[in-house]
């Protein structure tokens, strides 16, 4: 089930690959095996599913950059991270590992694409700083992150242990090795993030994306399956309607 989520006055879901109608997966993303039809058709039914009609995306290229949403906002623009005060529409992200994170505010709200590249380079951090430019207050967030790719799915190589190390001071406490191989604890670098940035409200799934593939698209797991095309689940939030 595809679970509506209320916090306040916002709405949110983190949808699954599945539709309640059982006619097709729901898949979100163009060019992921779908017809264009069918993948408008799937998001009309997430938007309709939070009481709403239209749904902002941007175009994800796991930077750490964040675009405040108003209304000459162009969907041409790249970027990982949006934040809007807008009621009438839903901030979305596609992802298929990476984490999809929402971000709620007293007066903003926002919603984050996170994977490992805009972990390392600051996603997180630029969208809180974006938050406190419009005056929210650490205190003022609640942070939702929703199911991504937990630490006994992720393995690394020497190159990406390499690649960490540059970027995380202590990102020993985020590598464990075992059976000869390297894991990549995503889960506990984002909550680090978090806390580090004094966020103190915040809740992390713990549905690990790669074990439940009847339930969520997985990059890796079509991958190492030799999957041909790998979908995408969306994640939407918005203003609840009165």
């Amino acid at each position: 089930m595809n679970e509506i989520r209320l916090y306040k006055n916002y709405i949110f879901c983190f949808f699954s690959r599945n539709r309640e109608d059982k006619v097709s997966s729901l898949n979100c993303a163009f060019n992921r095996g779908d017809s264009e039809a069918r993948v408008k058709k799937n998001r009309n039914f997430t938007a309709n599913y939070l009481n709403k009609n239209k749904i902002i995306l941007t175009n994800q290229v796991h930077s750490n950059i964040v675009s405040y949403v108003d209304k000459n906002f162009s969907k041409d623009i790249s970027s990982d991270a949006m934040i809007t005060n807008r009621k009438d529409i839903l901030l979305g992200i596609l992802t298929a590992d990476c984490a999809p994170i929402i971000v709620l505010g007293k007066k903003y709200f926002g919603i984050i694409h996170v994977g490992w590249k805009g972990l390392m380079d600051g996603i997180i951090e630029n969208t809180i700083m974006k938050f406190n430019s419009l005056g929210e207050r650490e205190n003022h967030l609640n942070v939702f992150v929703g199911p991504h790719l937990s630490m006994d799915s992720f393995e690394v190589k020497r190159d990406f242990v390499d690649n960490i190390k540059k970027k995380i001071k202590n990102y020993d406490n985020f590598i464990e090795s075992k059976r000869q191989k390297n894991f990549f604890n995503f889960s506990g670098l984002i909550e680090s993030k978090l806390i580090n940035l004094k966020i103190m409200n915040y809740d992390i799934s713990k549905e690990n994306t790669f074990s439940n593939p009847k339930k969520f698209f997985s990059h890796r797991y079509c991958y190492i399956n030799k999957i041909k095309y790998c979908g995408r689940q969306i994640s939407l939030v918005g203003i609840k309607n009165n």
